[in-house]
C-alpha cells in the first residue's frame, strides 16, 4: 500500500511523544510505500527547531533519516491550484488541503493523527499497521 505520511508522524517520533510515537514508528518501519512531500519536510524542520529546540546537526540528520525512508514529493503548480479548490470547497487549513492534494498526487493514501485530515480521508495511523 502506498502511504503519504503527515508530518504528525515524524514529529511523535522524533519528539518521542509517549501517546503517538509506538505506532508512528511502527508506519515508519511497516513494509508499506511511504511517501511525503517538501512540505512536510518544511513543517517538521520548523516545529522541531521552535517547539522542539533541535539544533541544525540534529535538524539535518532527522531530515536525513525522513529522506531515506520515504519518498519526498514536489507539488506542481495544477496540485496547488487543487488544492485551492479542495480548500474553497472545504474551509481546511491551506496546508491541510495542500498535504490532501499531495497524498492524491501521489496516489496514496494519506495516514494522519489529524482528526479533521481523517475526516476528509485520511487513515489513523492504527489503522495501517
Amino acid at each position: 500500500m502506498r502511504l503519504f505520511l503527515d508530518t504528525n508522524l515524524f514529529i511523535a517520533v522524533l519528539g518521542q511523544e509517549a501517546d503517538h510515537a509506538p505506532v508512528a514508528r511502527d508506519v515508519l518501519n511497516s513494509d508499506h510505500d511511504l511517501y511525503t512531500s517538501v512540505l512536510n519536510l518544511m513543517e517538521v524542520r520548523s516545529v522541531l527547531s521552535k517547539k522542539e529546540r533541535f539544533g541544525r546537526e540534529r535538524l539535518d540528520r532527522a531530515e536525513q533519516r525522513i529522506s531515506s525512508k520515504t519518498t519526498v514529493t514536489v507539488l506542481d503548480a495544477g496540485d496547488v491550484l487543487d488544492a485551492n479548490e479542495r480548500q474553497s470547497a472545504t474551509l481546511l487549513y491551506p496546508m491541510d488541503a495542500l498535504i490532501l492534494t499531495a497524498a492524491e498526487s501521489a496516489d496514496a493514501t494519506l495516514v494522519s493523527f489529524d482528526s479533521e485530515l481523517q475526516e476528509h480521508g485520511a487513515l489513523p495511523p492504527g489503522e495501517v499497521v
